[in-house]
């Protein structure tokens, strides 16, 4: 599948660089798209969510003027959260500009950090650092799992009208002349002589 803008006018000038061309006999579905953004991770699903908090100003704003746009996150994991494993220490700033609410919402925050310190690790023991250095001080902060975190970043996606395309990864990248213009999707269901 090829996901992008493709308009008529321009499909036949589209060039693939970066890899081998398909089988000429091999049709693909297209979808036509405003906006594609590339992993559901923590960074694609802010970003997308940003995108459509800004087209929701914008709609308030000029009501002559509403812009509808299609979003699109295609994430090459079986689903949201998939690849993402670790644990982490969530400094909240970042995510209380982009959802203010984020604990009434039921963001997953599985603790939040109430002491810190640090140890030096030796061969017969271990002795606590009299002082926390200021990078290791996390006071204030979240402890979170990075893929129930992004399960929740997508489903806030998904309630602003934001598709969200698991098990889907780029695999090359669609161009016209010099400008990106979509990617292609890896193949599904054909060996590797396009049957």
């Amino acid at each position: 599948m090829s996901l992008g803008p493709t308009k008529s006018a321009r499909a036949e000038s589209v060039k693939v660089r970066r890899g081998a061309l398909p089988p000429p006999d091999v049709s693909r579905e297209t979808m036509e798209l405003d906006v594609l953004i590339v992993g559901g991770g923590s960074a694609g699903l802010s970003c997308a969510l940003r995108l459509t908090q800004m087209i929701e100003a914008h709609n308030d704003a000029h009501p002559e003027n509403k812009m509808e746009p299609q979003i699109a996150v295609i994430e090459k994991g079986i689903e949201i959260g998939a690849h993402s494993f670790s644990g982490a220490v969530l400094n909240p700033s970042a995510l209380k500009e982009l959802v203010p609410n984020y604990k009434e919402l039921g963001c997953p925050i599985e603790s939040d950090v109430l002491k810190d310190a640090v140890y030096y690790l030796g061969k017969s023991g271990a002795f606590k650092l009299p002082i926390t250095p200021p990078p290791f001080q996390n006071h204030g902060n979240h402890i979170v799992s990075v893929s129930q975190l992004n399960r929740w970043l997508g489903g806030l996606c998904e309630q602003k009208g934001v598709n969200i395309f698991p098990g889907f990864a780029a695999a090359e990248v669609l161009y016209d002349g010099e400008r990106v213009v979509g990617v292609r999707t890896g193949d599904k269901g054909l060996d590797k002589n396009g049957q």
